[in-house]
């Protein structure tokens, strides 16, 4: 009888499975290899990416803050020196992010009739531009990969540019004067200040009648505090070469005084007008601006919040004659309430944003307020929060530095 062995030498049977396990082992190990290549350069890739999302906002940053800083100053040095210290408050490879003043470029921008802005080194300044680099001679080191052994390559050096100039700015102010701008600063409804000197002697219906339908507390009511507020907003305003047009709008809803003379106030009123660009004298804006604001100091106050009345007036100054074609257009808007009245203001942010508008929203007194949010966040703008008269008087200031600064590239 034949036998396994007389057809398959032994020989044979012992190398075969050898050469097998060999063949798995060359197999697994180039795989791996190629596994951990690939895992190490998708890492690397996406910190890459991450870190040039950090170089933008860092060198956005800094040209904001050089361009800011040279509007309001108009200190060359004070400029590169601000742009300095706003690089380094953003991070860049998980380190302060370091540029030198020889980064820091001042020269002019200027329209070009396309919506577009060209730079151009030197000149008069009102524009920065900051070239911001890693690696080398530059002020931030290289950032090093994470899989430096892995790809052949230790780090990588990338590079952004940003500019942002000084550029004509309009303004509306879209202020709340509904009922509850009478209230005092305790932030509870229906409390009036004490002692108002401008207290109607109606007192037919009670001491809350009596309150609502007087002028506000010169000094301790909300519209008061509102007022010194955008004091402090003009005042910042003024500083910047040149400071912005500004126009006024305040709005509440519909209402007809209950009492003799039983005046009508519409929800929403024009109170001081765009100036055009011809007509335009910042001292005589400004006090148009604080008188109005003034006359309405004189004047009850009742309504509700009819939010998109305001805001959708505020749109139309900003669109009508007196306004120019490239400017940039922002709104300021207030209230101390939430919406009540007209239609839902989150289409009317909709509409301002179709027409190149930023809007700025700012909450007084109240909770964070998810539409306010919304519409700065549709439009491009700031939403700021406040409970007390400092907090205002630091919001309006914070948008007045704001408003000449535009990035350009």
């Amino acid at each position: 009888m034949l036998t396994t062995n007389h057809c398959f030498p032994k020989s044979l049977l012992q190398n075969k499975p050898c050469r097998r396990r060999g063949a798995a082992f060359v197999l697994i190990a180039v795989c791996l290899f190629a596994f951990v290549t690939l895992a190490a350069m998708t890492i690397d890739f996406s910190y890459m990416q991450l870190v040039q999302s950090e170089l933008r906002v860092a060198t956005d940053a800094a040209a904001k803050a050089g361009a800011e800083a040279l509007a309001r100053t108009e200190d060359v040095d004070l400029a590169k020196a601000a742009a300095v210290q706003y690089a380094a408050a953003n991070r860049v490879g998980g380190k302060p992010f370091a540029i030198s003043t020889s980064d820091v470029e001042l020269g002019r921008v200027s329209p070009q009739g396309t919506g577009r802005w060209a730079f151009t080194p030197g000149g008069t300044p009102n524009a920065v531009r900051i070239n911001a680099k890693t690696g080398g001679t530059a002020a931030h080191s290289a950032v090093p990969f994470f899989f430096s052994r892995v790809l052949g390559v230790s780090s990588f050096s990338p590079t952004q540019t940003a500019t942002a100039g000084q550029q004509e700015v309009e303004v509306c102010l879209c202020l709340d004067r509904s009922g509850s701008m009478l209230f005092d600063m305790s932030g509870d409804d229906w409390v009036y200040p004490p002692n108002n000197p401008n207290l109607s002697t109606f007192t037919s219906w009670g001491t809350t009648w009596q309150n609502h339908l007087s002028p506000p507390h010169p000094t301790a009511s909300r519209w008061a505090v509102l007022r010194d507020a955008v004091n402090v907003f003009l005042d910042e305003a003024g500083k910047f070469n040149p400071p912005p047009r500004t126009s006024l709008v305040t709005w509440g809803s519909d209402y007809t005084m209950p009492i003799a003379p039983s005046t009508f106030y519409p929800s929403s009123t024009t109170n001081v007008a765009l100036p055009s660009t011809g007509s335009f004298v910042w001292s005589t804006n400004k006090t148009n601006v604080q008188n109005a604001i003034t006359a309405l100091n004189n004047q009850p106050m009742m309504g509700g919040t009819n939010l998109s009345s305001g805001l959708d007036m505020a749109v139309g100054v900003l669109k009508g004659t007196n306004s120019s074609l490239y400017t940039n257009k922002v709104i300021i808007l207030l209230t101390d309430g939430q919406w009540n009245a007209g239609r839902d203001p989150v289409l009317a942010a909709y509409d301002a944003r179709g027409q190149g508008i930023t809007v700025h929203t700012v909450s007084m007194l109240t909770t964070t307020q998810a539409t306010l949010q919304s519409i700065a966040t549709i439009t491009g703008g700031k939403y700021i929060s406040t409970s007390n008269q400092a907090q205002l008087r630091a919001a309006f200031e914070e948008l007045a530095h704001s408003l000449p600064v535009v990035i350009t590239d």
